[in-house]
């Protein structure tokens, strides 16, 4: 009796200690799910369990419900604007579906809204304060200020612009254009008069202008670049990740050329196809520079044939214009339209959310028999229609791909975050070649000899400059407008700086690249 009653206590105790350890075990899966779930919040990411996750689809697992993050895109429209017209987004559907987001199109308000992506075709600023609400994870394809460059009326009658024709607005600056006459007194010259909309410009002289109507009055090119007897305009992306400190980037390898879809008549403008370009899609035209480089000698296959930039640049310089030139021209022309309009822009925005908004512009210039180019004006969250023709579905794919890598919409889904902190160290943007920062004993940060030294940088310029490696090493085919340099310039360290009215973090934005400019060319464009 003594032995089986033994036997029972060793056994009570055993089954004490273990429930001991289950319910220990217990404790400390419950503290490590809260540990993740806290860590996630911290680092921006969705919750690991959350109603969003389960709504969009995510493949379940054992642990907590869901495998991999899928990030939602918002397409954003008016409320009275019907689902089914598509603003021309199939090619940016398709895009955000390659890169594994999930579309959420409907007309529901962004405010409260579980969205990482929110993509705009017209400005989503007119109601609401998304602005100000944006979540520091969240990436808005809009920059409210823009509309002082996208707008026609704001770009081409406020201030002077190197490259923008003369233009009024009427009736608002009528007496102005009434001077400008009385100094010109041209009376062959020729305006074009534009809706304050995009449709309906006309070529007209004088007389026949109608200074009542509200409009803008343009001094037209009246010697244009004829392509096989075509008037011909240029277009190229214009994409803005950044307004304080300015980051502006050109795709310069990739622009549409657009031409009129009848011959170009210098003595009869009663036919507006005879200069306006939006031929872009039609057979002819869109393959006219290819045609061009078909009646040449070479003999390569047509499916290898150049085609839209490359295939223009080459018939440009068959016909004697400096590439270079023209390509200089177009960076030029977007620097001045910024120096100009950046302080009203920066006005506008809210400092605490600038790394959350960015946007793609189309500008429309038009060429002089001379190759001169004239800004006529830049379109905001320009379309891209589905073209059935093989180069431009490529061409407006790739060019959106371009833009998410670029503004880190496309990192959301590798690391659940749209900051570089996650993939940029502190060290990354710390630079080694400034003697003065190591061989002084007396180093002063009020000195601006000093303000790149590891020393006098503060945080926030750290982060920003993080943000310029980032983008640096995403940006797949685009060039920087500012700080860009040619190729025979490299060697002569030119690290002038180009504006110094474009606010301090830009400065120190600029002086860094200059020194990186000078360690390796990779850092000069």
């Amino acid at each position: 009796m003594l032995a089986i009653f033994r036997c029972g206590r060793y056994f009570c105790i055993i089954m004490v200690w273990m429930l001991r350890l289950m319910i220990l075990v217990q404790v400390l899966s419950v503290t490590f799910l809260l540990c993740l779930t806290y860590l996630n919040k911290q680092n921006g990411s969705a919750p690991m369990c959350s109603k969003q996750e389960n709504i969009t689809g995510n493949s379940t697992c054992q642990l907590c419900g869901t495998v991999n993050y899928r990030p939602v895109v918002h397409f954003h429209r008016q409320k009275d604007t019907p689902l089914k017209r598509s603003y021309s987004l199939t090619h940016a559907r398709n895009v955000f579906k390659m890169l594994g987001y999930v579309n959420q199109e409907s007309q529901e308000s962004e405010d409260g809204t579980q969205w990482d992506v929110l993509w705009a075709h017209e400005t989503p600023f007119g109601s609401g304060n998304l602005s100000n609400e944006v979540q520091h994870n969240q990436k808005v394809s809009q920059v409210h200020g823009m509309r002082k460059i996208t707008q026609k009326a704001l770009l081409t009658t406020e201030g002077r612009l190197k490259y923008v024709p003369k233009s009024f607005r009427i009736p608002l600056q009528k007496l102005h254009f009434l001077e400008e006459l009385k100094q010109n007194k041209d009376i062959n010259r020729l305006w074009m008069q534009k809706n304050i909309d995009h449709r309906g410009n006309q070529v007209k002289k004088f007389h026949e202008l109608d200074l009542k109507k509200e409009s803008i009055i343009q001094e037209y090119i009246s010697n244009p670049y004829l392509a096989q007897g075509r008037k011909m305009s240029l277009a190229i992306y214009v994409i803005v990740t950044s307004i304080d400190p300015l980051r502006v980037y050109i795709m310069d390898t990739k622009y549409i050329i657009r031409c009129s879809t009848k011959l170009y008549d210098p003595e009869d403008f009663s036919d507006p196809r005879t200069y306006i370009t939006d031929g872009i899609f039609d057979q002819s035209n869109s393959d006219h520079f290819r045609l061009e480089l078909d009646k040449g000698k070479d003999q390569i296959p047509l499916k290898y044939k150049y085609k839209g930039a490359p295939a223009a640049n080459v018939v440009f310089a068959r016909e004697g214009y400096d590439t270079y030139w023209i390509q200089s021209q177009l960076y030029d022309a977007v620097r001045d339209v910024f120096e100009q309009k950046w302080s009203s822009i920066k006005r506008i925005i809210n400092p605490t959310k600038r790394d959350s908004f960015f946007c793609i512009t189309r500008w429309d210039f038009v060429p002089d028999e001379d190759f001169n180019l004239h800004l006529l004006e830049a379109n905001m969250s320009p379309n891209m229609p589905d073209a059935e023709h093989p180069f431009y579905v490529s061409f407006f794919t790739s060019t959106l791909y371009s833009l998410l890598r670029i503004s880190g919409v496309d990192d959301i889904r590798k690391n659940n975050s749209t900051r570089p902190s996650y993939i940029i160290r502190d060290s990354d943007v710390m630079l080694n070649s400034i003697p003065s920062c190591y061989n002084s004993s007396n180093i002063s940060c009020d000195n601006t000899e000093y303000l790149l030294c590891p020393q006098c940088m503060t945080q926030s310029q750290v982060e920003m400059l993080k943000s310029l490696v980032f983008e640096h090493l995403n940006r797949h085919d685009m060039k920087r407008v500012f700080h860009s340099q040619r190729m025979d310039d490299f060697s002569s360290n030119n690290t002038q700086r180009v504006n110094t009215n474009l606010g301090s973090s830009f400065d120190l934005y600029h002086d860094w690249l200059s020194h990186k400019c000078q360690l390796d060319v990779y850092w000069c464009y």
